[in-house]
């Protein structure tokens, strides 16, 4: 039933690869584009991908478009400012390896070993996946359609998944929230963050009392409800106490997120500036969102602290490259 939702979804492809043995590549074929944020990628890198999983799971033996598809992820590969190595060069690599013959394309899977430093460390040229997809469990079948953005499919597969849970933990919460992340179903977290919180209050652990605490008032902040953001993080400076884990990462990211509820225009922006600015000031192992995030708190509070760090922040960068 699940993988038949999912197969239904995907066999759409044939259309594609219709078209493609008609000599139309242009969904598939690698097009750059640029963002200003997340820099150079593929435009077609999720076509690519599903007609990738449909030859996998329909059994296309078709070896010419096969290379063809991986000589255009191996474009993305070695252009893509995130590098990675990612499904698609790995399923491709496992039909590929099918008609390597005598190593008739050891060439192409070695230049995908050195597309990238990512490539280099982990992509494996005999990588092997299953090509039936009534293989697949449940949750298989929701990361596989999470993975092709397929939303429809996943949304029903995930109310059968939470049907099917019969001791509701921890990490079936956070798993839940992911899911509802990527379905853009973000107000169904809040109560489950609240009750994470709650969780990690009664087990009296520091760490998980903060890192609850922190997606709590991630998710206010998010949402753009900084009074809410305020009160959370209010309460856990009054009942934290913070010396264990002031020089870690996870402190660092309490004082980003109190420099955004500053800028948010929280209610009593100078008490919390008050009480993060002598953390930010005596911190070692700054960064560049809490020098951004710390510059711009101050200057929300009118402290002129905002042109000392503004110099360190210049000399940050100046150290790492940047």
């Amino acid at each position: 039933m699940n993988s038949e939702l999912i197969k239904e979804k995907l066999f759409e492809q044939s259309k594609v690869y219709q078209s493609i043995k008609k000599g139309d590549y242009s969904e598939v074929q690698y097009i750059e584009q640029y963002d200003k944020v997340w820099g150079k990628s593929d435009r077609n890198y999720l076509n690519r991908k599903r007609l990738t999983y449909y030859l996998l799971y329909a059994h296309v033996d078709d070896e010419n478009t096969v290379v063809y598809l991986f000589q255009e992820e191996l474009k993305d590969r070695k252009s893509n400012s995130f590098q990675g190595i990612g499904n698609t060069l790995n399923v491709l690599t496992s039909i590929l390896n099918k008609f390597n013959v005598a190593g008739k394309y050891d060439g192409i899977l070695d230049e995908a070993k050195n597309a990238n430093f990512d490539c280099a460390c982990g992509f494996d040229k005999n990588y092997k996946i299953d090509n039936e997809i009534s293989s697949l469990d449940l949750m298989d079948c929701i990361f596989l359609s999470q993975d092709l953005d397929y939303k429809d499919v996943m949304e029903v597969l995930v109310n059968s998944w939470k049907k099917s849970v019969t001791k509701w933990t921890d990490a079936n919460r956070k798993t839940l929230i992911g899911f509802n992340s990527f379905l853009g179903k973000e107000l169904e977290n809040k109560e489950i963050y609240e009750t994470l919180l709650g969780n990690a209050i009664a087990s009296g652990k520091t760490f998980e009392i903060v890192s609850a605490y922190n997606d709590v008032i991630r998710y206010y902040i998010d949402s753009k409800n900084i009074e809410n953001a305020y009160f959370y993080i209010k309460r856990m400076i009054d009942a934290t106490d913070f010396k264990e884990i002031e020089r870690i990462r996870l402190f660092a990211e309490v004082l980003e997120e109190c420099f955004d509820i500053i800028c948010g225009d929280a209610r009593n922006s100078l008490e919390l500036w008050q009480w993060g600015k002598p953390y930010l000031s005596k911190r070692t192992n700054m960064y560049g969102n809490l020098y951004t995030k710390g510059i711009a708190a101050a200057k929300c509070v009118n402290d002129p602290y905002s042109e000392k760090l503004e110099q360190e922040y210049k000399d940050w960068k100046k150290r790492v490259g940047i």
